[in-house]
């Protein structure tokens, strides 16, 4: 004999199993609970501390900052550490004592001829710094500890005088003013102390104008 399934059946099963899974939800949440031992609140989960930021100290801050990535400053570098305005001269009056490299020149005896020797100390005499074109941060960081700051003796020819072939390119002789001021206008004073108009700036025709002073 057959039994006739009435057409609604399937949906009656899904009811029911419905029915029984939202039953289940709120029973396990209570057997969740019945676990936690009488008296104790869940532990709430804490953050983990934030690290403190350590400040590097202002000097080694703006080497940093005028530093390319190679951990030295050429005198062009360094100047993004002093005055804007300053001119390039200037700039590298206070740069060449402040790159010693930790070499000297050797002072020697004009009697002997042997390196000279300080009778009070025993010690060498130090004649002038060593340069090689680039400050190092020990270098700096030297140069800031110090109450006096050096500068070098040399004139402002000199100073100009990147290249040290004895005359001054124009390039070389805008060194003198501030960057603030236009090429232009140094290109007309330049061409105005270039007597010869060969280009360059002699040491006899710097020392004849006002900015020898």
């Amino acid at each position: 004999m057959k039994i006739k399934i009435p057409s609604f059946y399937p949906v009656v099963v899904i009811a029911m199993v419905f029915a029984g899974a939202v039953q289940a939800a709120p029973n396990a949440k209570k057997s969740k609970s019945e676990n936690q031992p009488a008296g104790i609140s869940p532990t709430p989960v804490q953050a983990a501390p934030k690290a403190k930021k350590i400040k590097q100290p202002k000097h080694q801050l703006a080497f940093a900052q005028a530093d390319d990535g190679d951990g030295f400053l050429t005198v062009f570098e360094f100047a993004k550490t002093q005055g804007p305005g300053t001119p390039l001269v200037e700039i590298r009056r206070r740069f060449l004592p402040i790159d010693t490299s930790g070499a000297f020149e050797v002072v020697l005896d004009p009697v002997t001829g042997e390196p000279a020797v300080d009778p009070a100390t025993g010690q060498p005499v130090l004649g002038n710094p060593v340069s090689d074109g680039l400050i190092s941060l020990a270098e700096w960081e030297a140069y800031v500890a110090g109450k006096k700051k050096l500068k070098s003796t040399l004139s402002r020819f000199e100073l100009a005088d990147f290249n040290g072939d004895g005359q001054l390119e124009p390039v070389e002789f805008g060194y003198l003013f501030s960057p603030m001021v236009k090429a232009e206008n140094t290109l007309i004073e330049f061409e105005n102390i270039d007597i010869d108009d060969d280009g360059f700036i002699s040491e006899e025709e710097f020392y004849a104008s006002y900015y020898s002073l």
